[in-house]
């Protein structure tokens, strides 16, 4: 569910205020003049706006420059702010992106300690800021975005003439997650196609022995982070759930791994857990009682952002790591890079919308087909093929709609196949629908 729909935001401590619809409102220049007095942040003397990001469209943001004076970790930048009255160097966070976190903060890098990968991110932005002469140019969406009471802000500094984005470079290199932050939405498209670019290319924090050869190396462990649950999300929060797969042939014992969202929110498996040799084991968001295979998390609200385009909520992120910090498996959705399936150009959809309600997916092929790792979605529901389903050339497996609800619309709809990361293989369209 995306922070800020239909509910109050915070997300990783980052303030906001929802409007009538749970999402953050866009503030006025005036309105954020007023509310950055009141918090003690200084509004550029000259209310100073540009576009947030290069590309056309962009929308505006508010711009501040000044000094880094030192590097905190790999997301968190010690700047003497241009026009703030003082000579304090306050701590930026960095819009949209998340290192592993660091353990001992010093501008002397060898008294600094942290998790594997965070001491290469800082390093890397050190070396960024170092080129660009320590300046650098802040931007926000809303001026009084913070985490942690800490300004959010998007930072560049000047390389060769060019303004280059701090946050684009970690993510694209490998050092840091994508992370979306509400109400800063105008990087989220970007971080996250690069994200999944250096994810393909096993990048830094994407390279599962970055950190050591560690335990069940060659099991091809497999994450799939369901975001959006049957129903309201808050009503049904463990309907919100990451799955591991193990496709290996032998057990995988997970106690010490851990898996995450984006932000800072953590599962760490018990001893005794076990993902089964052709099997899985799912953590669900909410609270309930542990079996071998599914654990709960016992969070209050949802963790995970759906796919609302319209309200600027691009999607999200799980990550599973190893007890010595290894990401080993990771799934960023939806797709927008190296995406595709095994099923594309093999299986139609039939759909019968008034009557008797019928949705059939078909193997239109000559060999079988294995509907694991897809979803079949409707404007409200979805069916998703959680294990093996394989279907002979020719046959049609129907999908459970609904408990016998109506849920197609008898003047038009879509129902479409996706992949678990939100890929879209084929779609069926009638009456006023359009795939």
């Amino acid at each position: 569910m995306p922070e800020g729909c239909g509910r109050a935001v915070l997300l990783n401590g980052a303030v906001a205020v929802p409007d009538g619809r749970g999402m953050l409102r866009r503030l006025t220049a005036l309105a954020a003049t007023a509310t950055l007095a009141a918090a003690g942040i200084a509004t550029p003397a000259s209310a100073a706006y540009a576009a947030c990001r290069p590309a056309a469209g962009s929308p505006r943001c508010v711009v501040w420059t000044g000094k880094v004076v030192w590097v905190a970790d790999g997301d968190t930048l010690k700047v003497d702010i241009a026009g703030d009255g003082t000579a304090e160097a306050r701590s930026v966070r960095l819009i949209g992106v998340q290192a592993m976190e660091q353990t001992a903060y010093s501008p002397r890098p060898e008294r600094r300690r942290g998790e594997c990968h965070s001491l290469t991110a800082t390093a890397a932005v050190e070396r960024l800021v170092k080129a660009g002469g320590g300046r650098v140019r802040m931007t926000a969406q809303v001026p009084s975005s913070s985490s942690r009471d800490r300004p959010l802000r998007s930072v560049a500094v000047r390389i060769g003439g060019q303004w280059r984005d701090l946050g684009h470079e970690l993510v694209r290199a490998g050092h840091a997650l994508w992370l979306p932050f509400a109400d800063e939405w105008a990087w989220d498209a970007d971080y996250q196609f690069a994200a999944q670019k250096a994810a393909v290319e096993h990048r830094q924090i994407y390279d599962t022995a970055g950190c050591g050869v560690g335990p069940a190396q060659d099991a091809g462990l497999t994450v799939w982070v369901n975001g959006d649950a049957d129903g309201p999300d808050e009503a049904n929060l463990n309907g919100e759930w990451i799955r591991i797969g193990n496709p290996s042939a032998r057990d995988v014992p997970l106690g010490g791994w851990w898996v995450r969202d984006s932000g800072l929110r953590r599962y760490t498996f018990a001893a005794g857990t076990v993902a089964p040799a052709g099997g899985a084991v799912y953590v669900h968001v909410g609270k309930g009682t542990d079996t071998a295979t599914h654990k709960y998390w016992g969070l209050t609200a949802p963790v995970f952002s759906n796919i609302l385009p319209a309200l600027h909520v691009n999607g999200d992120g799980g990550y599973l790591f190893d007890p010595q910090g290894d990401l080993r498996s990771w799934m960023i959705y939806p797709c927008r890079t190296a995406c595709g399936s095994p099923l594309t150009g093999r299986v139609a959809l039939r759909v019968r919308p008034t009557g008797s309600e019928l949705v059939e997916l078909v193997n239109t092929g000559s060999e079988p087909v294995d509907l694991f790792g897809h979803v079949v979605t409707g404007r409200s529901w979805a069916y998703r093929f959680e294990e093996r389903t394989v279907l002979a050339a020719g046959e049609a497996f129907t999908v459970p709609l609904g408990d016998g609800r109506h849920v197609l619309a008898d003047d038009g709809g879509v129902v479409t196949l996706l992949t678990a990361d939100q890929w879209t293989v084929t779609c069926a369209a009638w009456g006023s629908g359009q795939c």
